[in-house]
């Protein structure tokens, strides 16, 4: 009964979290607004739709971002036996972090060019990646890991939870050299980053 119990709880968190996550990297599109014409033209039209590039760019990386998140996540409740109080906060703090992440995206895809809106979202990478490391530290501990527990893959997601953090920090120092750089170590990080935990895990 007891068993029962803790294993309905983690489906519990489990279930929440995914659905949060879904909602995350739903909002994402939301920010990406129809083009306004007045008067209406094919040229006007497309013109419009290629301004929205930083949008969309935009929406591919934070796609990424929170999709590398949740396939961690997904990963890491895989391992669990059960939760307790210390670990469903955490994991609502990194939920807090992952639900905020579209207004940095819309910042960034608006001002991509600025400084400011850079640090404002590799710093906010860099908040998601400590956060997701505070969940990792809560949740492998010995007694909440399952029995049959694959430790391969508790070995790379104590690695793999450093990723975004770098990610974030070499991101903020690119934006003193070039903002296309901080785009492309993004998107090519987030989608090489089961590769790089692989090889170095």
């Amino acid at each position: 009964m007891q068993r029962s119990r803790e294993t309905t709880l983690l489906e519990r968190l489990t279930f929440f979290s995914d659905a949060v996550f879904a909602i995350a990297i739903t909002l994402l599109v939301i920010e990406i607004h129809p083009p306004v014409l007045a008067p209406e033209s094919e040229a006007g039209l497309q013109r419009a739709l290629a301004d929205l590039l930083p949008n969309y760019i935009g929406f591919l990386v934070s796609f990424f971002v929170i999709g590398r998140f949740w396939l961690g996540h997904h990963r890491l409740f895989g391992q669990l036996a059960r939760t307790d109080d210390r670990l469903v906060f955490a994991n609502l703090l990194l939920l807090l972090g992952v639900v905020f992440l579209p207004f940095p995206t819309a910042v960034f895809s608006e001002y991509v060019n600025l400084k400011t809106a850079i640090f404002f979202y590799s710093g906010w990478l860099v908040v998601l990646g400590l956060l997701n490391l505070n969940l990792l530290r809560l949740a492998l501990r010995p007694d909440m890991l399952a029995i049959d527990h694959d430790v391969a893959v508790v070995r790379r997601l104590r690695v793999g939870g450093w990723m975004p953090v770098a990610l974030g920090v070499i991101a903020a120092a690119l934006a003193f050299v070039a903002p296309i750089w901080v785009l492309v170590v993004l998107i090519l990080g987030s989608l090489a980053a089961n590769r790089l935990i692989q090889r170095f895990a």
